[in-house]
């Protein structure tokens, strides 16, 4: 749905306008636009004939990955927009709301990136397309970079995440987005796979 703004005037009188959110979707690690929770974001929004999608696949290096993103987010002027981002797109989407003040709803985000791939140095290979890249230790330095020790803004985020995560330790994300709306959910898996219960919430924050 679209959001909607309250405006009020000194008069007493306020006129509600309805707005639409641009919404920058960012993939997981080793996967790309096909992944099935960028398909749902995708179809819901051409389904309900609101909002705009940037959906793009995100190159394996960090640094390449936010060059890419940051160079859209200069495009949009002054249109509304969030970021939704699941396991290392959530590690994404958490830098880029911070650093710009904007929504983003992270669906079992990678905390500490740079440490938890350091298992995936060397030859990796994409779920989707099927192509190898290296993942090195530059890009591990990269991720670095973008790590935000402490939230300055975690009223801006919604944490969704899974206890049953096989990959990553959901009580981390619990404990690193402390002050954040979170939604923690019981058994489930890193793939989040009921995601699609969840778009609703998920739109409702963005616009809210």
């Amino acid at each position: 749905m679209a959001g909607l703004q309250r405006v009020g005037y000194p008069n007493g009188l306020f006129l509600i306008i309805e707005f639409f959110v641009h919404i920058i979707y960012l993939h997981g690690f080793c996967s790309s636009v096909d992944s099935f929770k960028a398909q749902l974001v995708k179809s819901y929004i051409e389904r309900n004939n609101v909002h705009t999608l940037f959906l793009k696949d995100l190159p394996p290096s960090p640094a390449q990955a936010m060059s890419l993103v940051e160079a859209h987010i200069a495009s949009l002027d002054d249109q509304y927009w969030g970021v939704v981002g699941s396991s290392l797109g959530g590690f994404y989407a958490t830098y880029l709301s911070q650093k710009y003040a904007k929504k983003a709803v992270l669906i079992n985000p990678a905390v500490d990136a740079h440490l938890i791939l350091e298992k995936a140095l060397g030859k990796n290979t994409n779920y989707h397309t099927g192509e190898s890249f290296d993942f090195t230790q530059t890009h591990l330095q990269e991720l670095q970079q973008l790590h935000l020790p402490k939230l300055q803004q975690a009223q801006n985020l919604l944490l969704l995440t899974k206890v049953g995560d096989e990959v990553l330790d959901f009580q981390k994300g619990v404990d690193y987005y402390q002050g954040s709306e979170q939604v923690v959910l019981e058994g489930g898996d890193h793939g989040f796979a009921d995601y699609e219960n969840y778009l609703e919430k998920t739109f409702d924050f963005l616009t809210s």
